[in-house]
């Protein structure tokens, strides 16, 4: 049998989609069914049931997907060790970077990596903290970017870099002539957070129980862009990664005030499968991104 229909077969229980599989091999949907039914119809026996919108395996699948995995890795595992006897890094590698993450962020890595490599080809995507674990934990991209990273079951979480959080309001804000802020003073502004379900969310709400303040947000939002235009605009004050302020388009709207005290740090760490072997193109851009690890 194929290797190319293993990892199909691989793919489709890892995503639960036939769209996600099929555009991860480069494929039709109707390609991936077909190959569904002609492993079944090869085995002799149904490997994978259909409940409502949920794909699992049989007994006889379970067996069959745990050896096709190991296949399709070793095969992977093969493929990148002739490529590194070569000595030239090609090929595509799938990057994605939560909202927050800019450019100003990636691009000292990028730089380095992408004048090291010319003839890697870099796909660089951007996606909620959640969807990224999940897409790293099915091998729909390579690598993650998130803010306070953590390892799940499939996913290890390597922390590289650490940025301060600080405190933005409007220029017209009476907060914009102070040097800082005092954590405290946070309880009684109109505050412009993330939604409760964003890591950097339970992190500033973990920092302010620990200190015994309570915040009222007034307004929750799932983008960085739409909390710093919020903050334009004067509807409240929020606390941002200082790096979201770098691009130095909003110094004559905003001002970032550091908290006074123990500072708040977002960290920032990069994400891969567990138990995936890389190709030399995404091992390089994982120790690049690493290099300067905490």
């Amino acid at each position: 049998m194929l290797t190319e229909s293993l990892k199909v077969f691989c793919d489709l229980i890892e995503t639960q989609s036939f769209s996600k599989t099929a555009l991860l091999n480069d494929v039709s949907q109707s390609a991936v069914s077909q190959q569904l039914k002609s492993i079944e119809k090869r085995q002799g026996r149904q490997l994978v049931q259909r409940e409502k919108r949920r794909l699992s395996l049989t007994a006889e699948g379970e067996v069959f997907y745990g050896y096709a995995r190991e296949i399709v890795r070793r095969f992977d595992e093969m493929q990148h060790r002739l490529q590194a006897l070569s000595g030239v890094v090609s090929g595509t590698v799938r990057l994605s970077a939560i909202y927050s993450v800019g450019m100003m962020e990636l691009a000292p890595f990028l730089k380095t990596y992408i004048k090291a490599h010319p003839k890697v080809n870099l796909r660089l995507s951007y996606a909620q903290a959640r969807n990224i674990y999940d897409n790293v934990a099915s091998g729909q991209i390579d690598l993650g970017v998130v803010a306070f990273p953590r390892s799940q079951r499939n996913v290890d979480a390597v922390p590289f870099a650490e940025d301060p959080m600080v405190v933005i309001c409007s220029v017209s804000n009476p907060l914009s002539v102070q040097r800082n802020v005092s954590p405290g003073d946070l309880a009684e502004q109109p505050l412009i957070l993330f939604t409760p379900e964003f890591p950097t969310r339970t992190a500033v709400d973990r920092y302010f129980r620990k200190l015994g303040v309570t915040l009222r947000p007034v307004m929750e939002l799932d983008h960085i862009a739409t909390v710093i235009h919020a903050v334009e605009v004067d509807i409240g004050i929020s606390l941002v990664p200082s790096s979201a302020l770098r691009q130095g388009r909003f110094k004559d709207t905003l001002r970032a005030l550091p908290l006074r005290g123990k500072p708040l740090i977002r960290t920032l760490g990069v994400l891969q499968r567990k138990g995936r072997s890389h190709s030399m193109a995404t091992r390089k851009l994982f120790e690049t991104l690493t290099r300067a690890t905490l």
